[in-house]
């Protein structure tokens, strides 16, 4: 007797938002233990002696000042931005990881952690650059998207429950 093969994962918009997710929360990782790195005084004085040799006289004024900034924003404040980023990245993971297991709480924190972004996006493409303006719309976009489709599939659950289908 043959067992049957284990039906494959199907990838549909609860999936796809959640690899969304994940791959933010990556991304979010690798920025978070970047700024980490800057709090080692001695890393910022070996990129300084690197800016310093560069040939290219753009590179080399666009790298010192960002180093210049990051500097210029203080230990502490490298600091809080580490433990920020670090905690939201732990919020994605659990939304990624939570839609793609399809589960109900995950499509609600995402619904909540989504929709309570969007006034922050709203105000950031009001005062943002013009070259800024079409990456925050669509941001804003996306984020409206998700929080749609992701509301629409929790009322539709919550239909067919109360319809005794569920």
């Amino acid at each position: 007797m043959t067992r049957a093969a284990p039906p494959r994962a199907r990838i549909d918009g609860l999936r796809l938002i959640g690899l969304f997710k994940i791959g933010k929360a990556l991304l979010l990782l690798m920025t978070t233990y970047g700024l980490y790195r800057l709090l080692d005084i001695d890393l910022v004085n070996r990129l300084y002696d690197w800016v310093y040799s560069l040939t290219d006289n753009f590179a080399r004024r666009l790298v010192e000042r960002a180093l210049d900034w990051f500097n210029g924003l203080g230990h502490a404040r490298i600091s809080g931005i580490v433990i920020v980023t670090a905690c939201y990245t732990g919020v994605l993971l659990a939304e990624g990881i939570g839609l793609w297991f399809r589960k109900v709480w995950a499509e609600w924190l995402t619904v909540c952690a989504s929709a309570a972004l969007i006034p922050f996006e709203v105000l950031e493409f009001i005062h943002a650059h013009h070259g800024k303006r079409l990456a925050v719309a669509l941001a804003f976009t996306l984020n409206v998207i998700i929080v749609i489709y992701l509301f629409r599939q929790l009322r539709h659950r919550h239909q067919l429950r109360v319809a005794g289908q569920l």
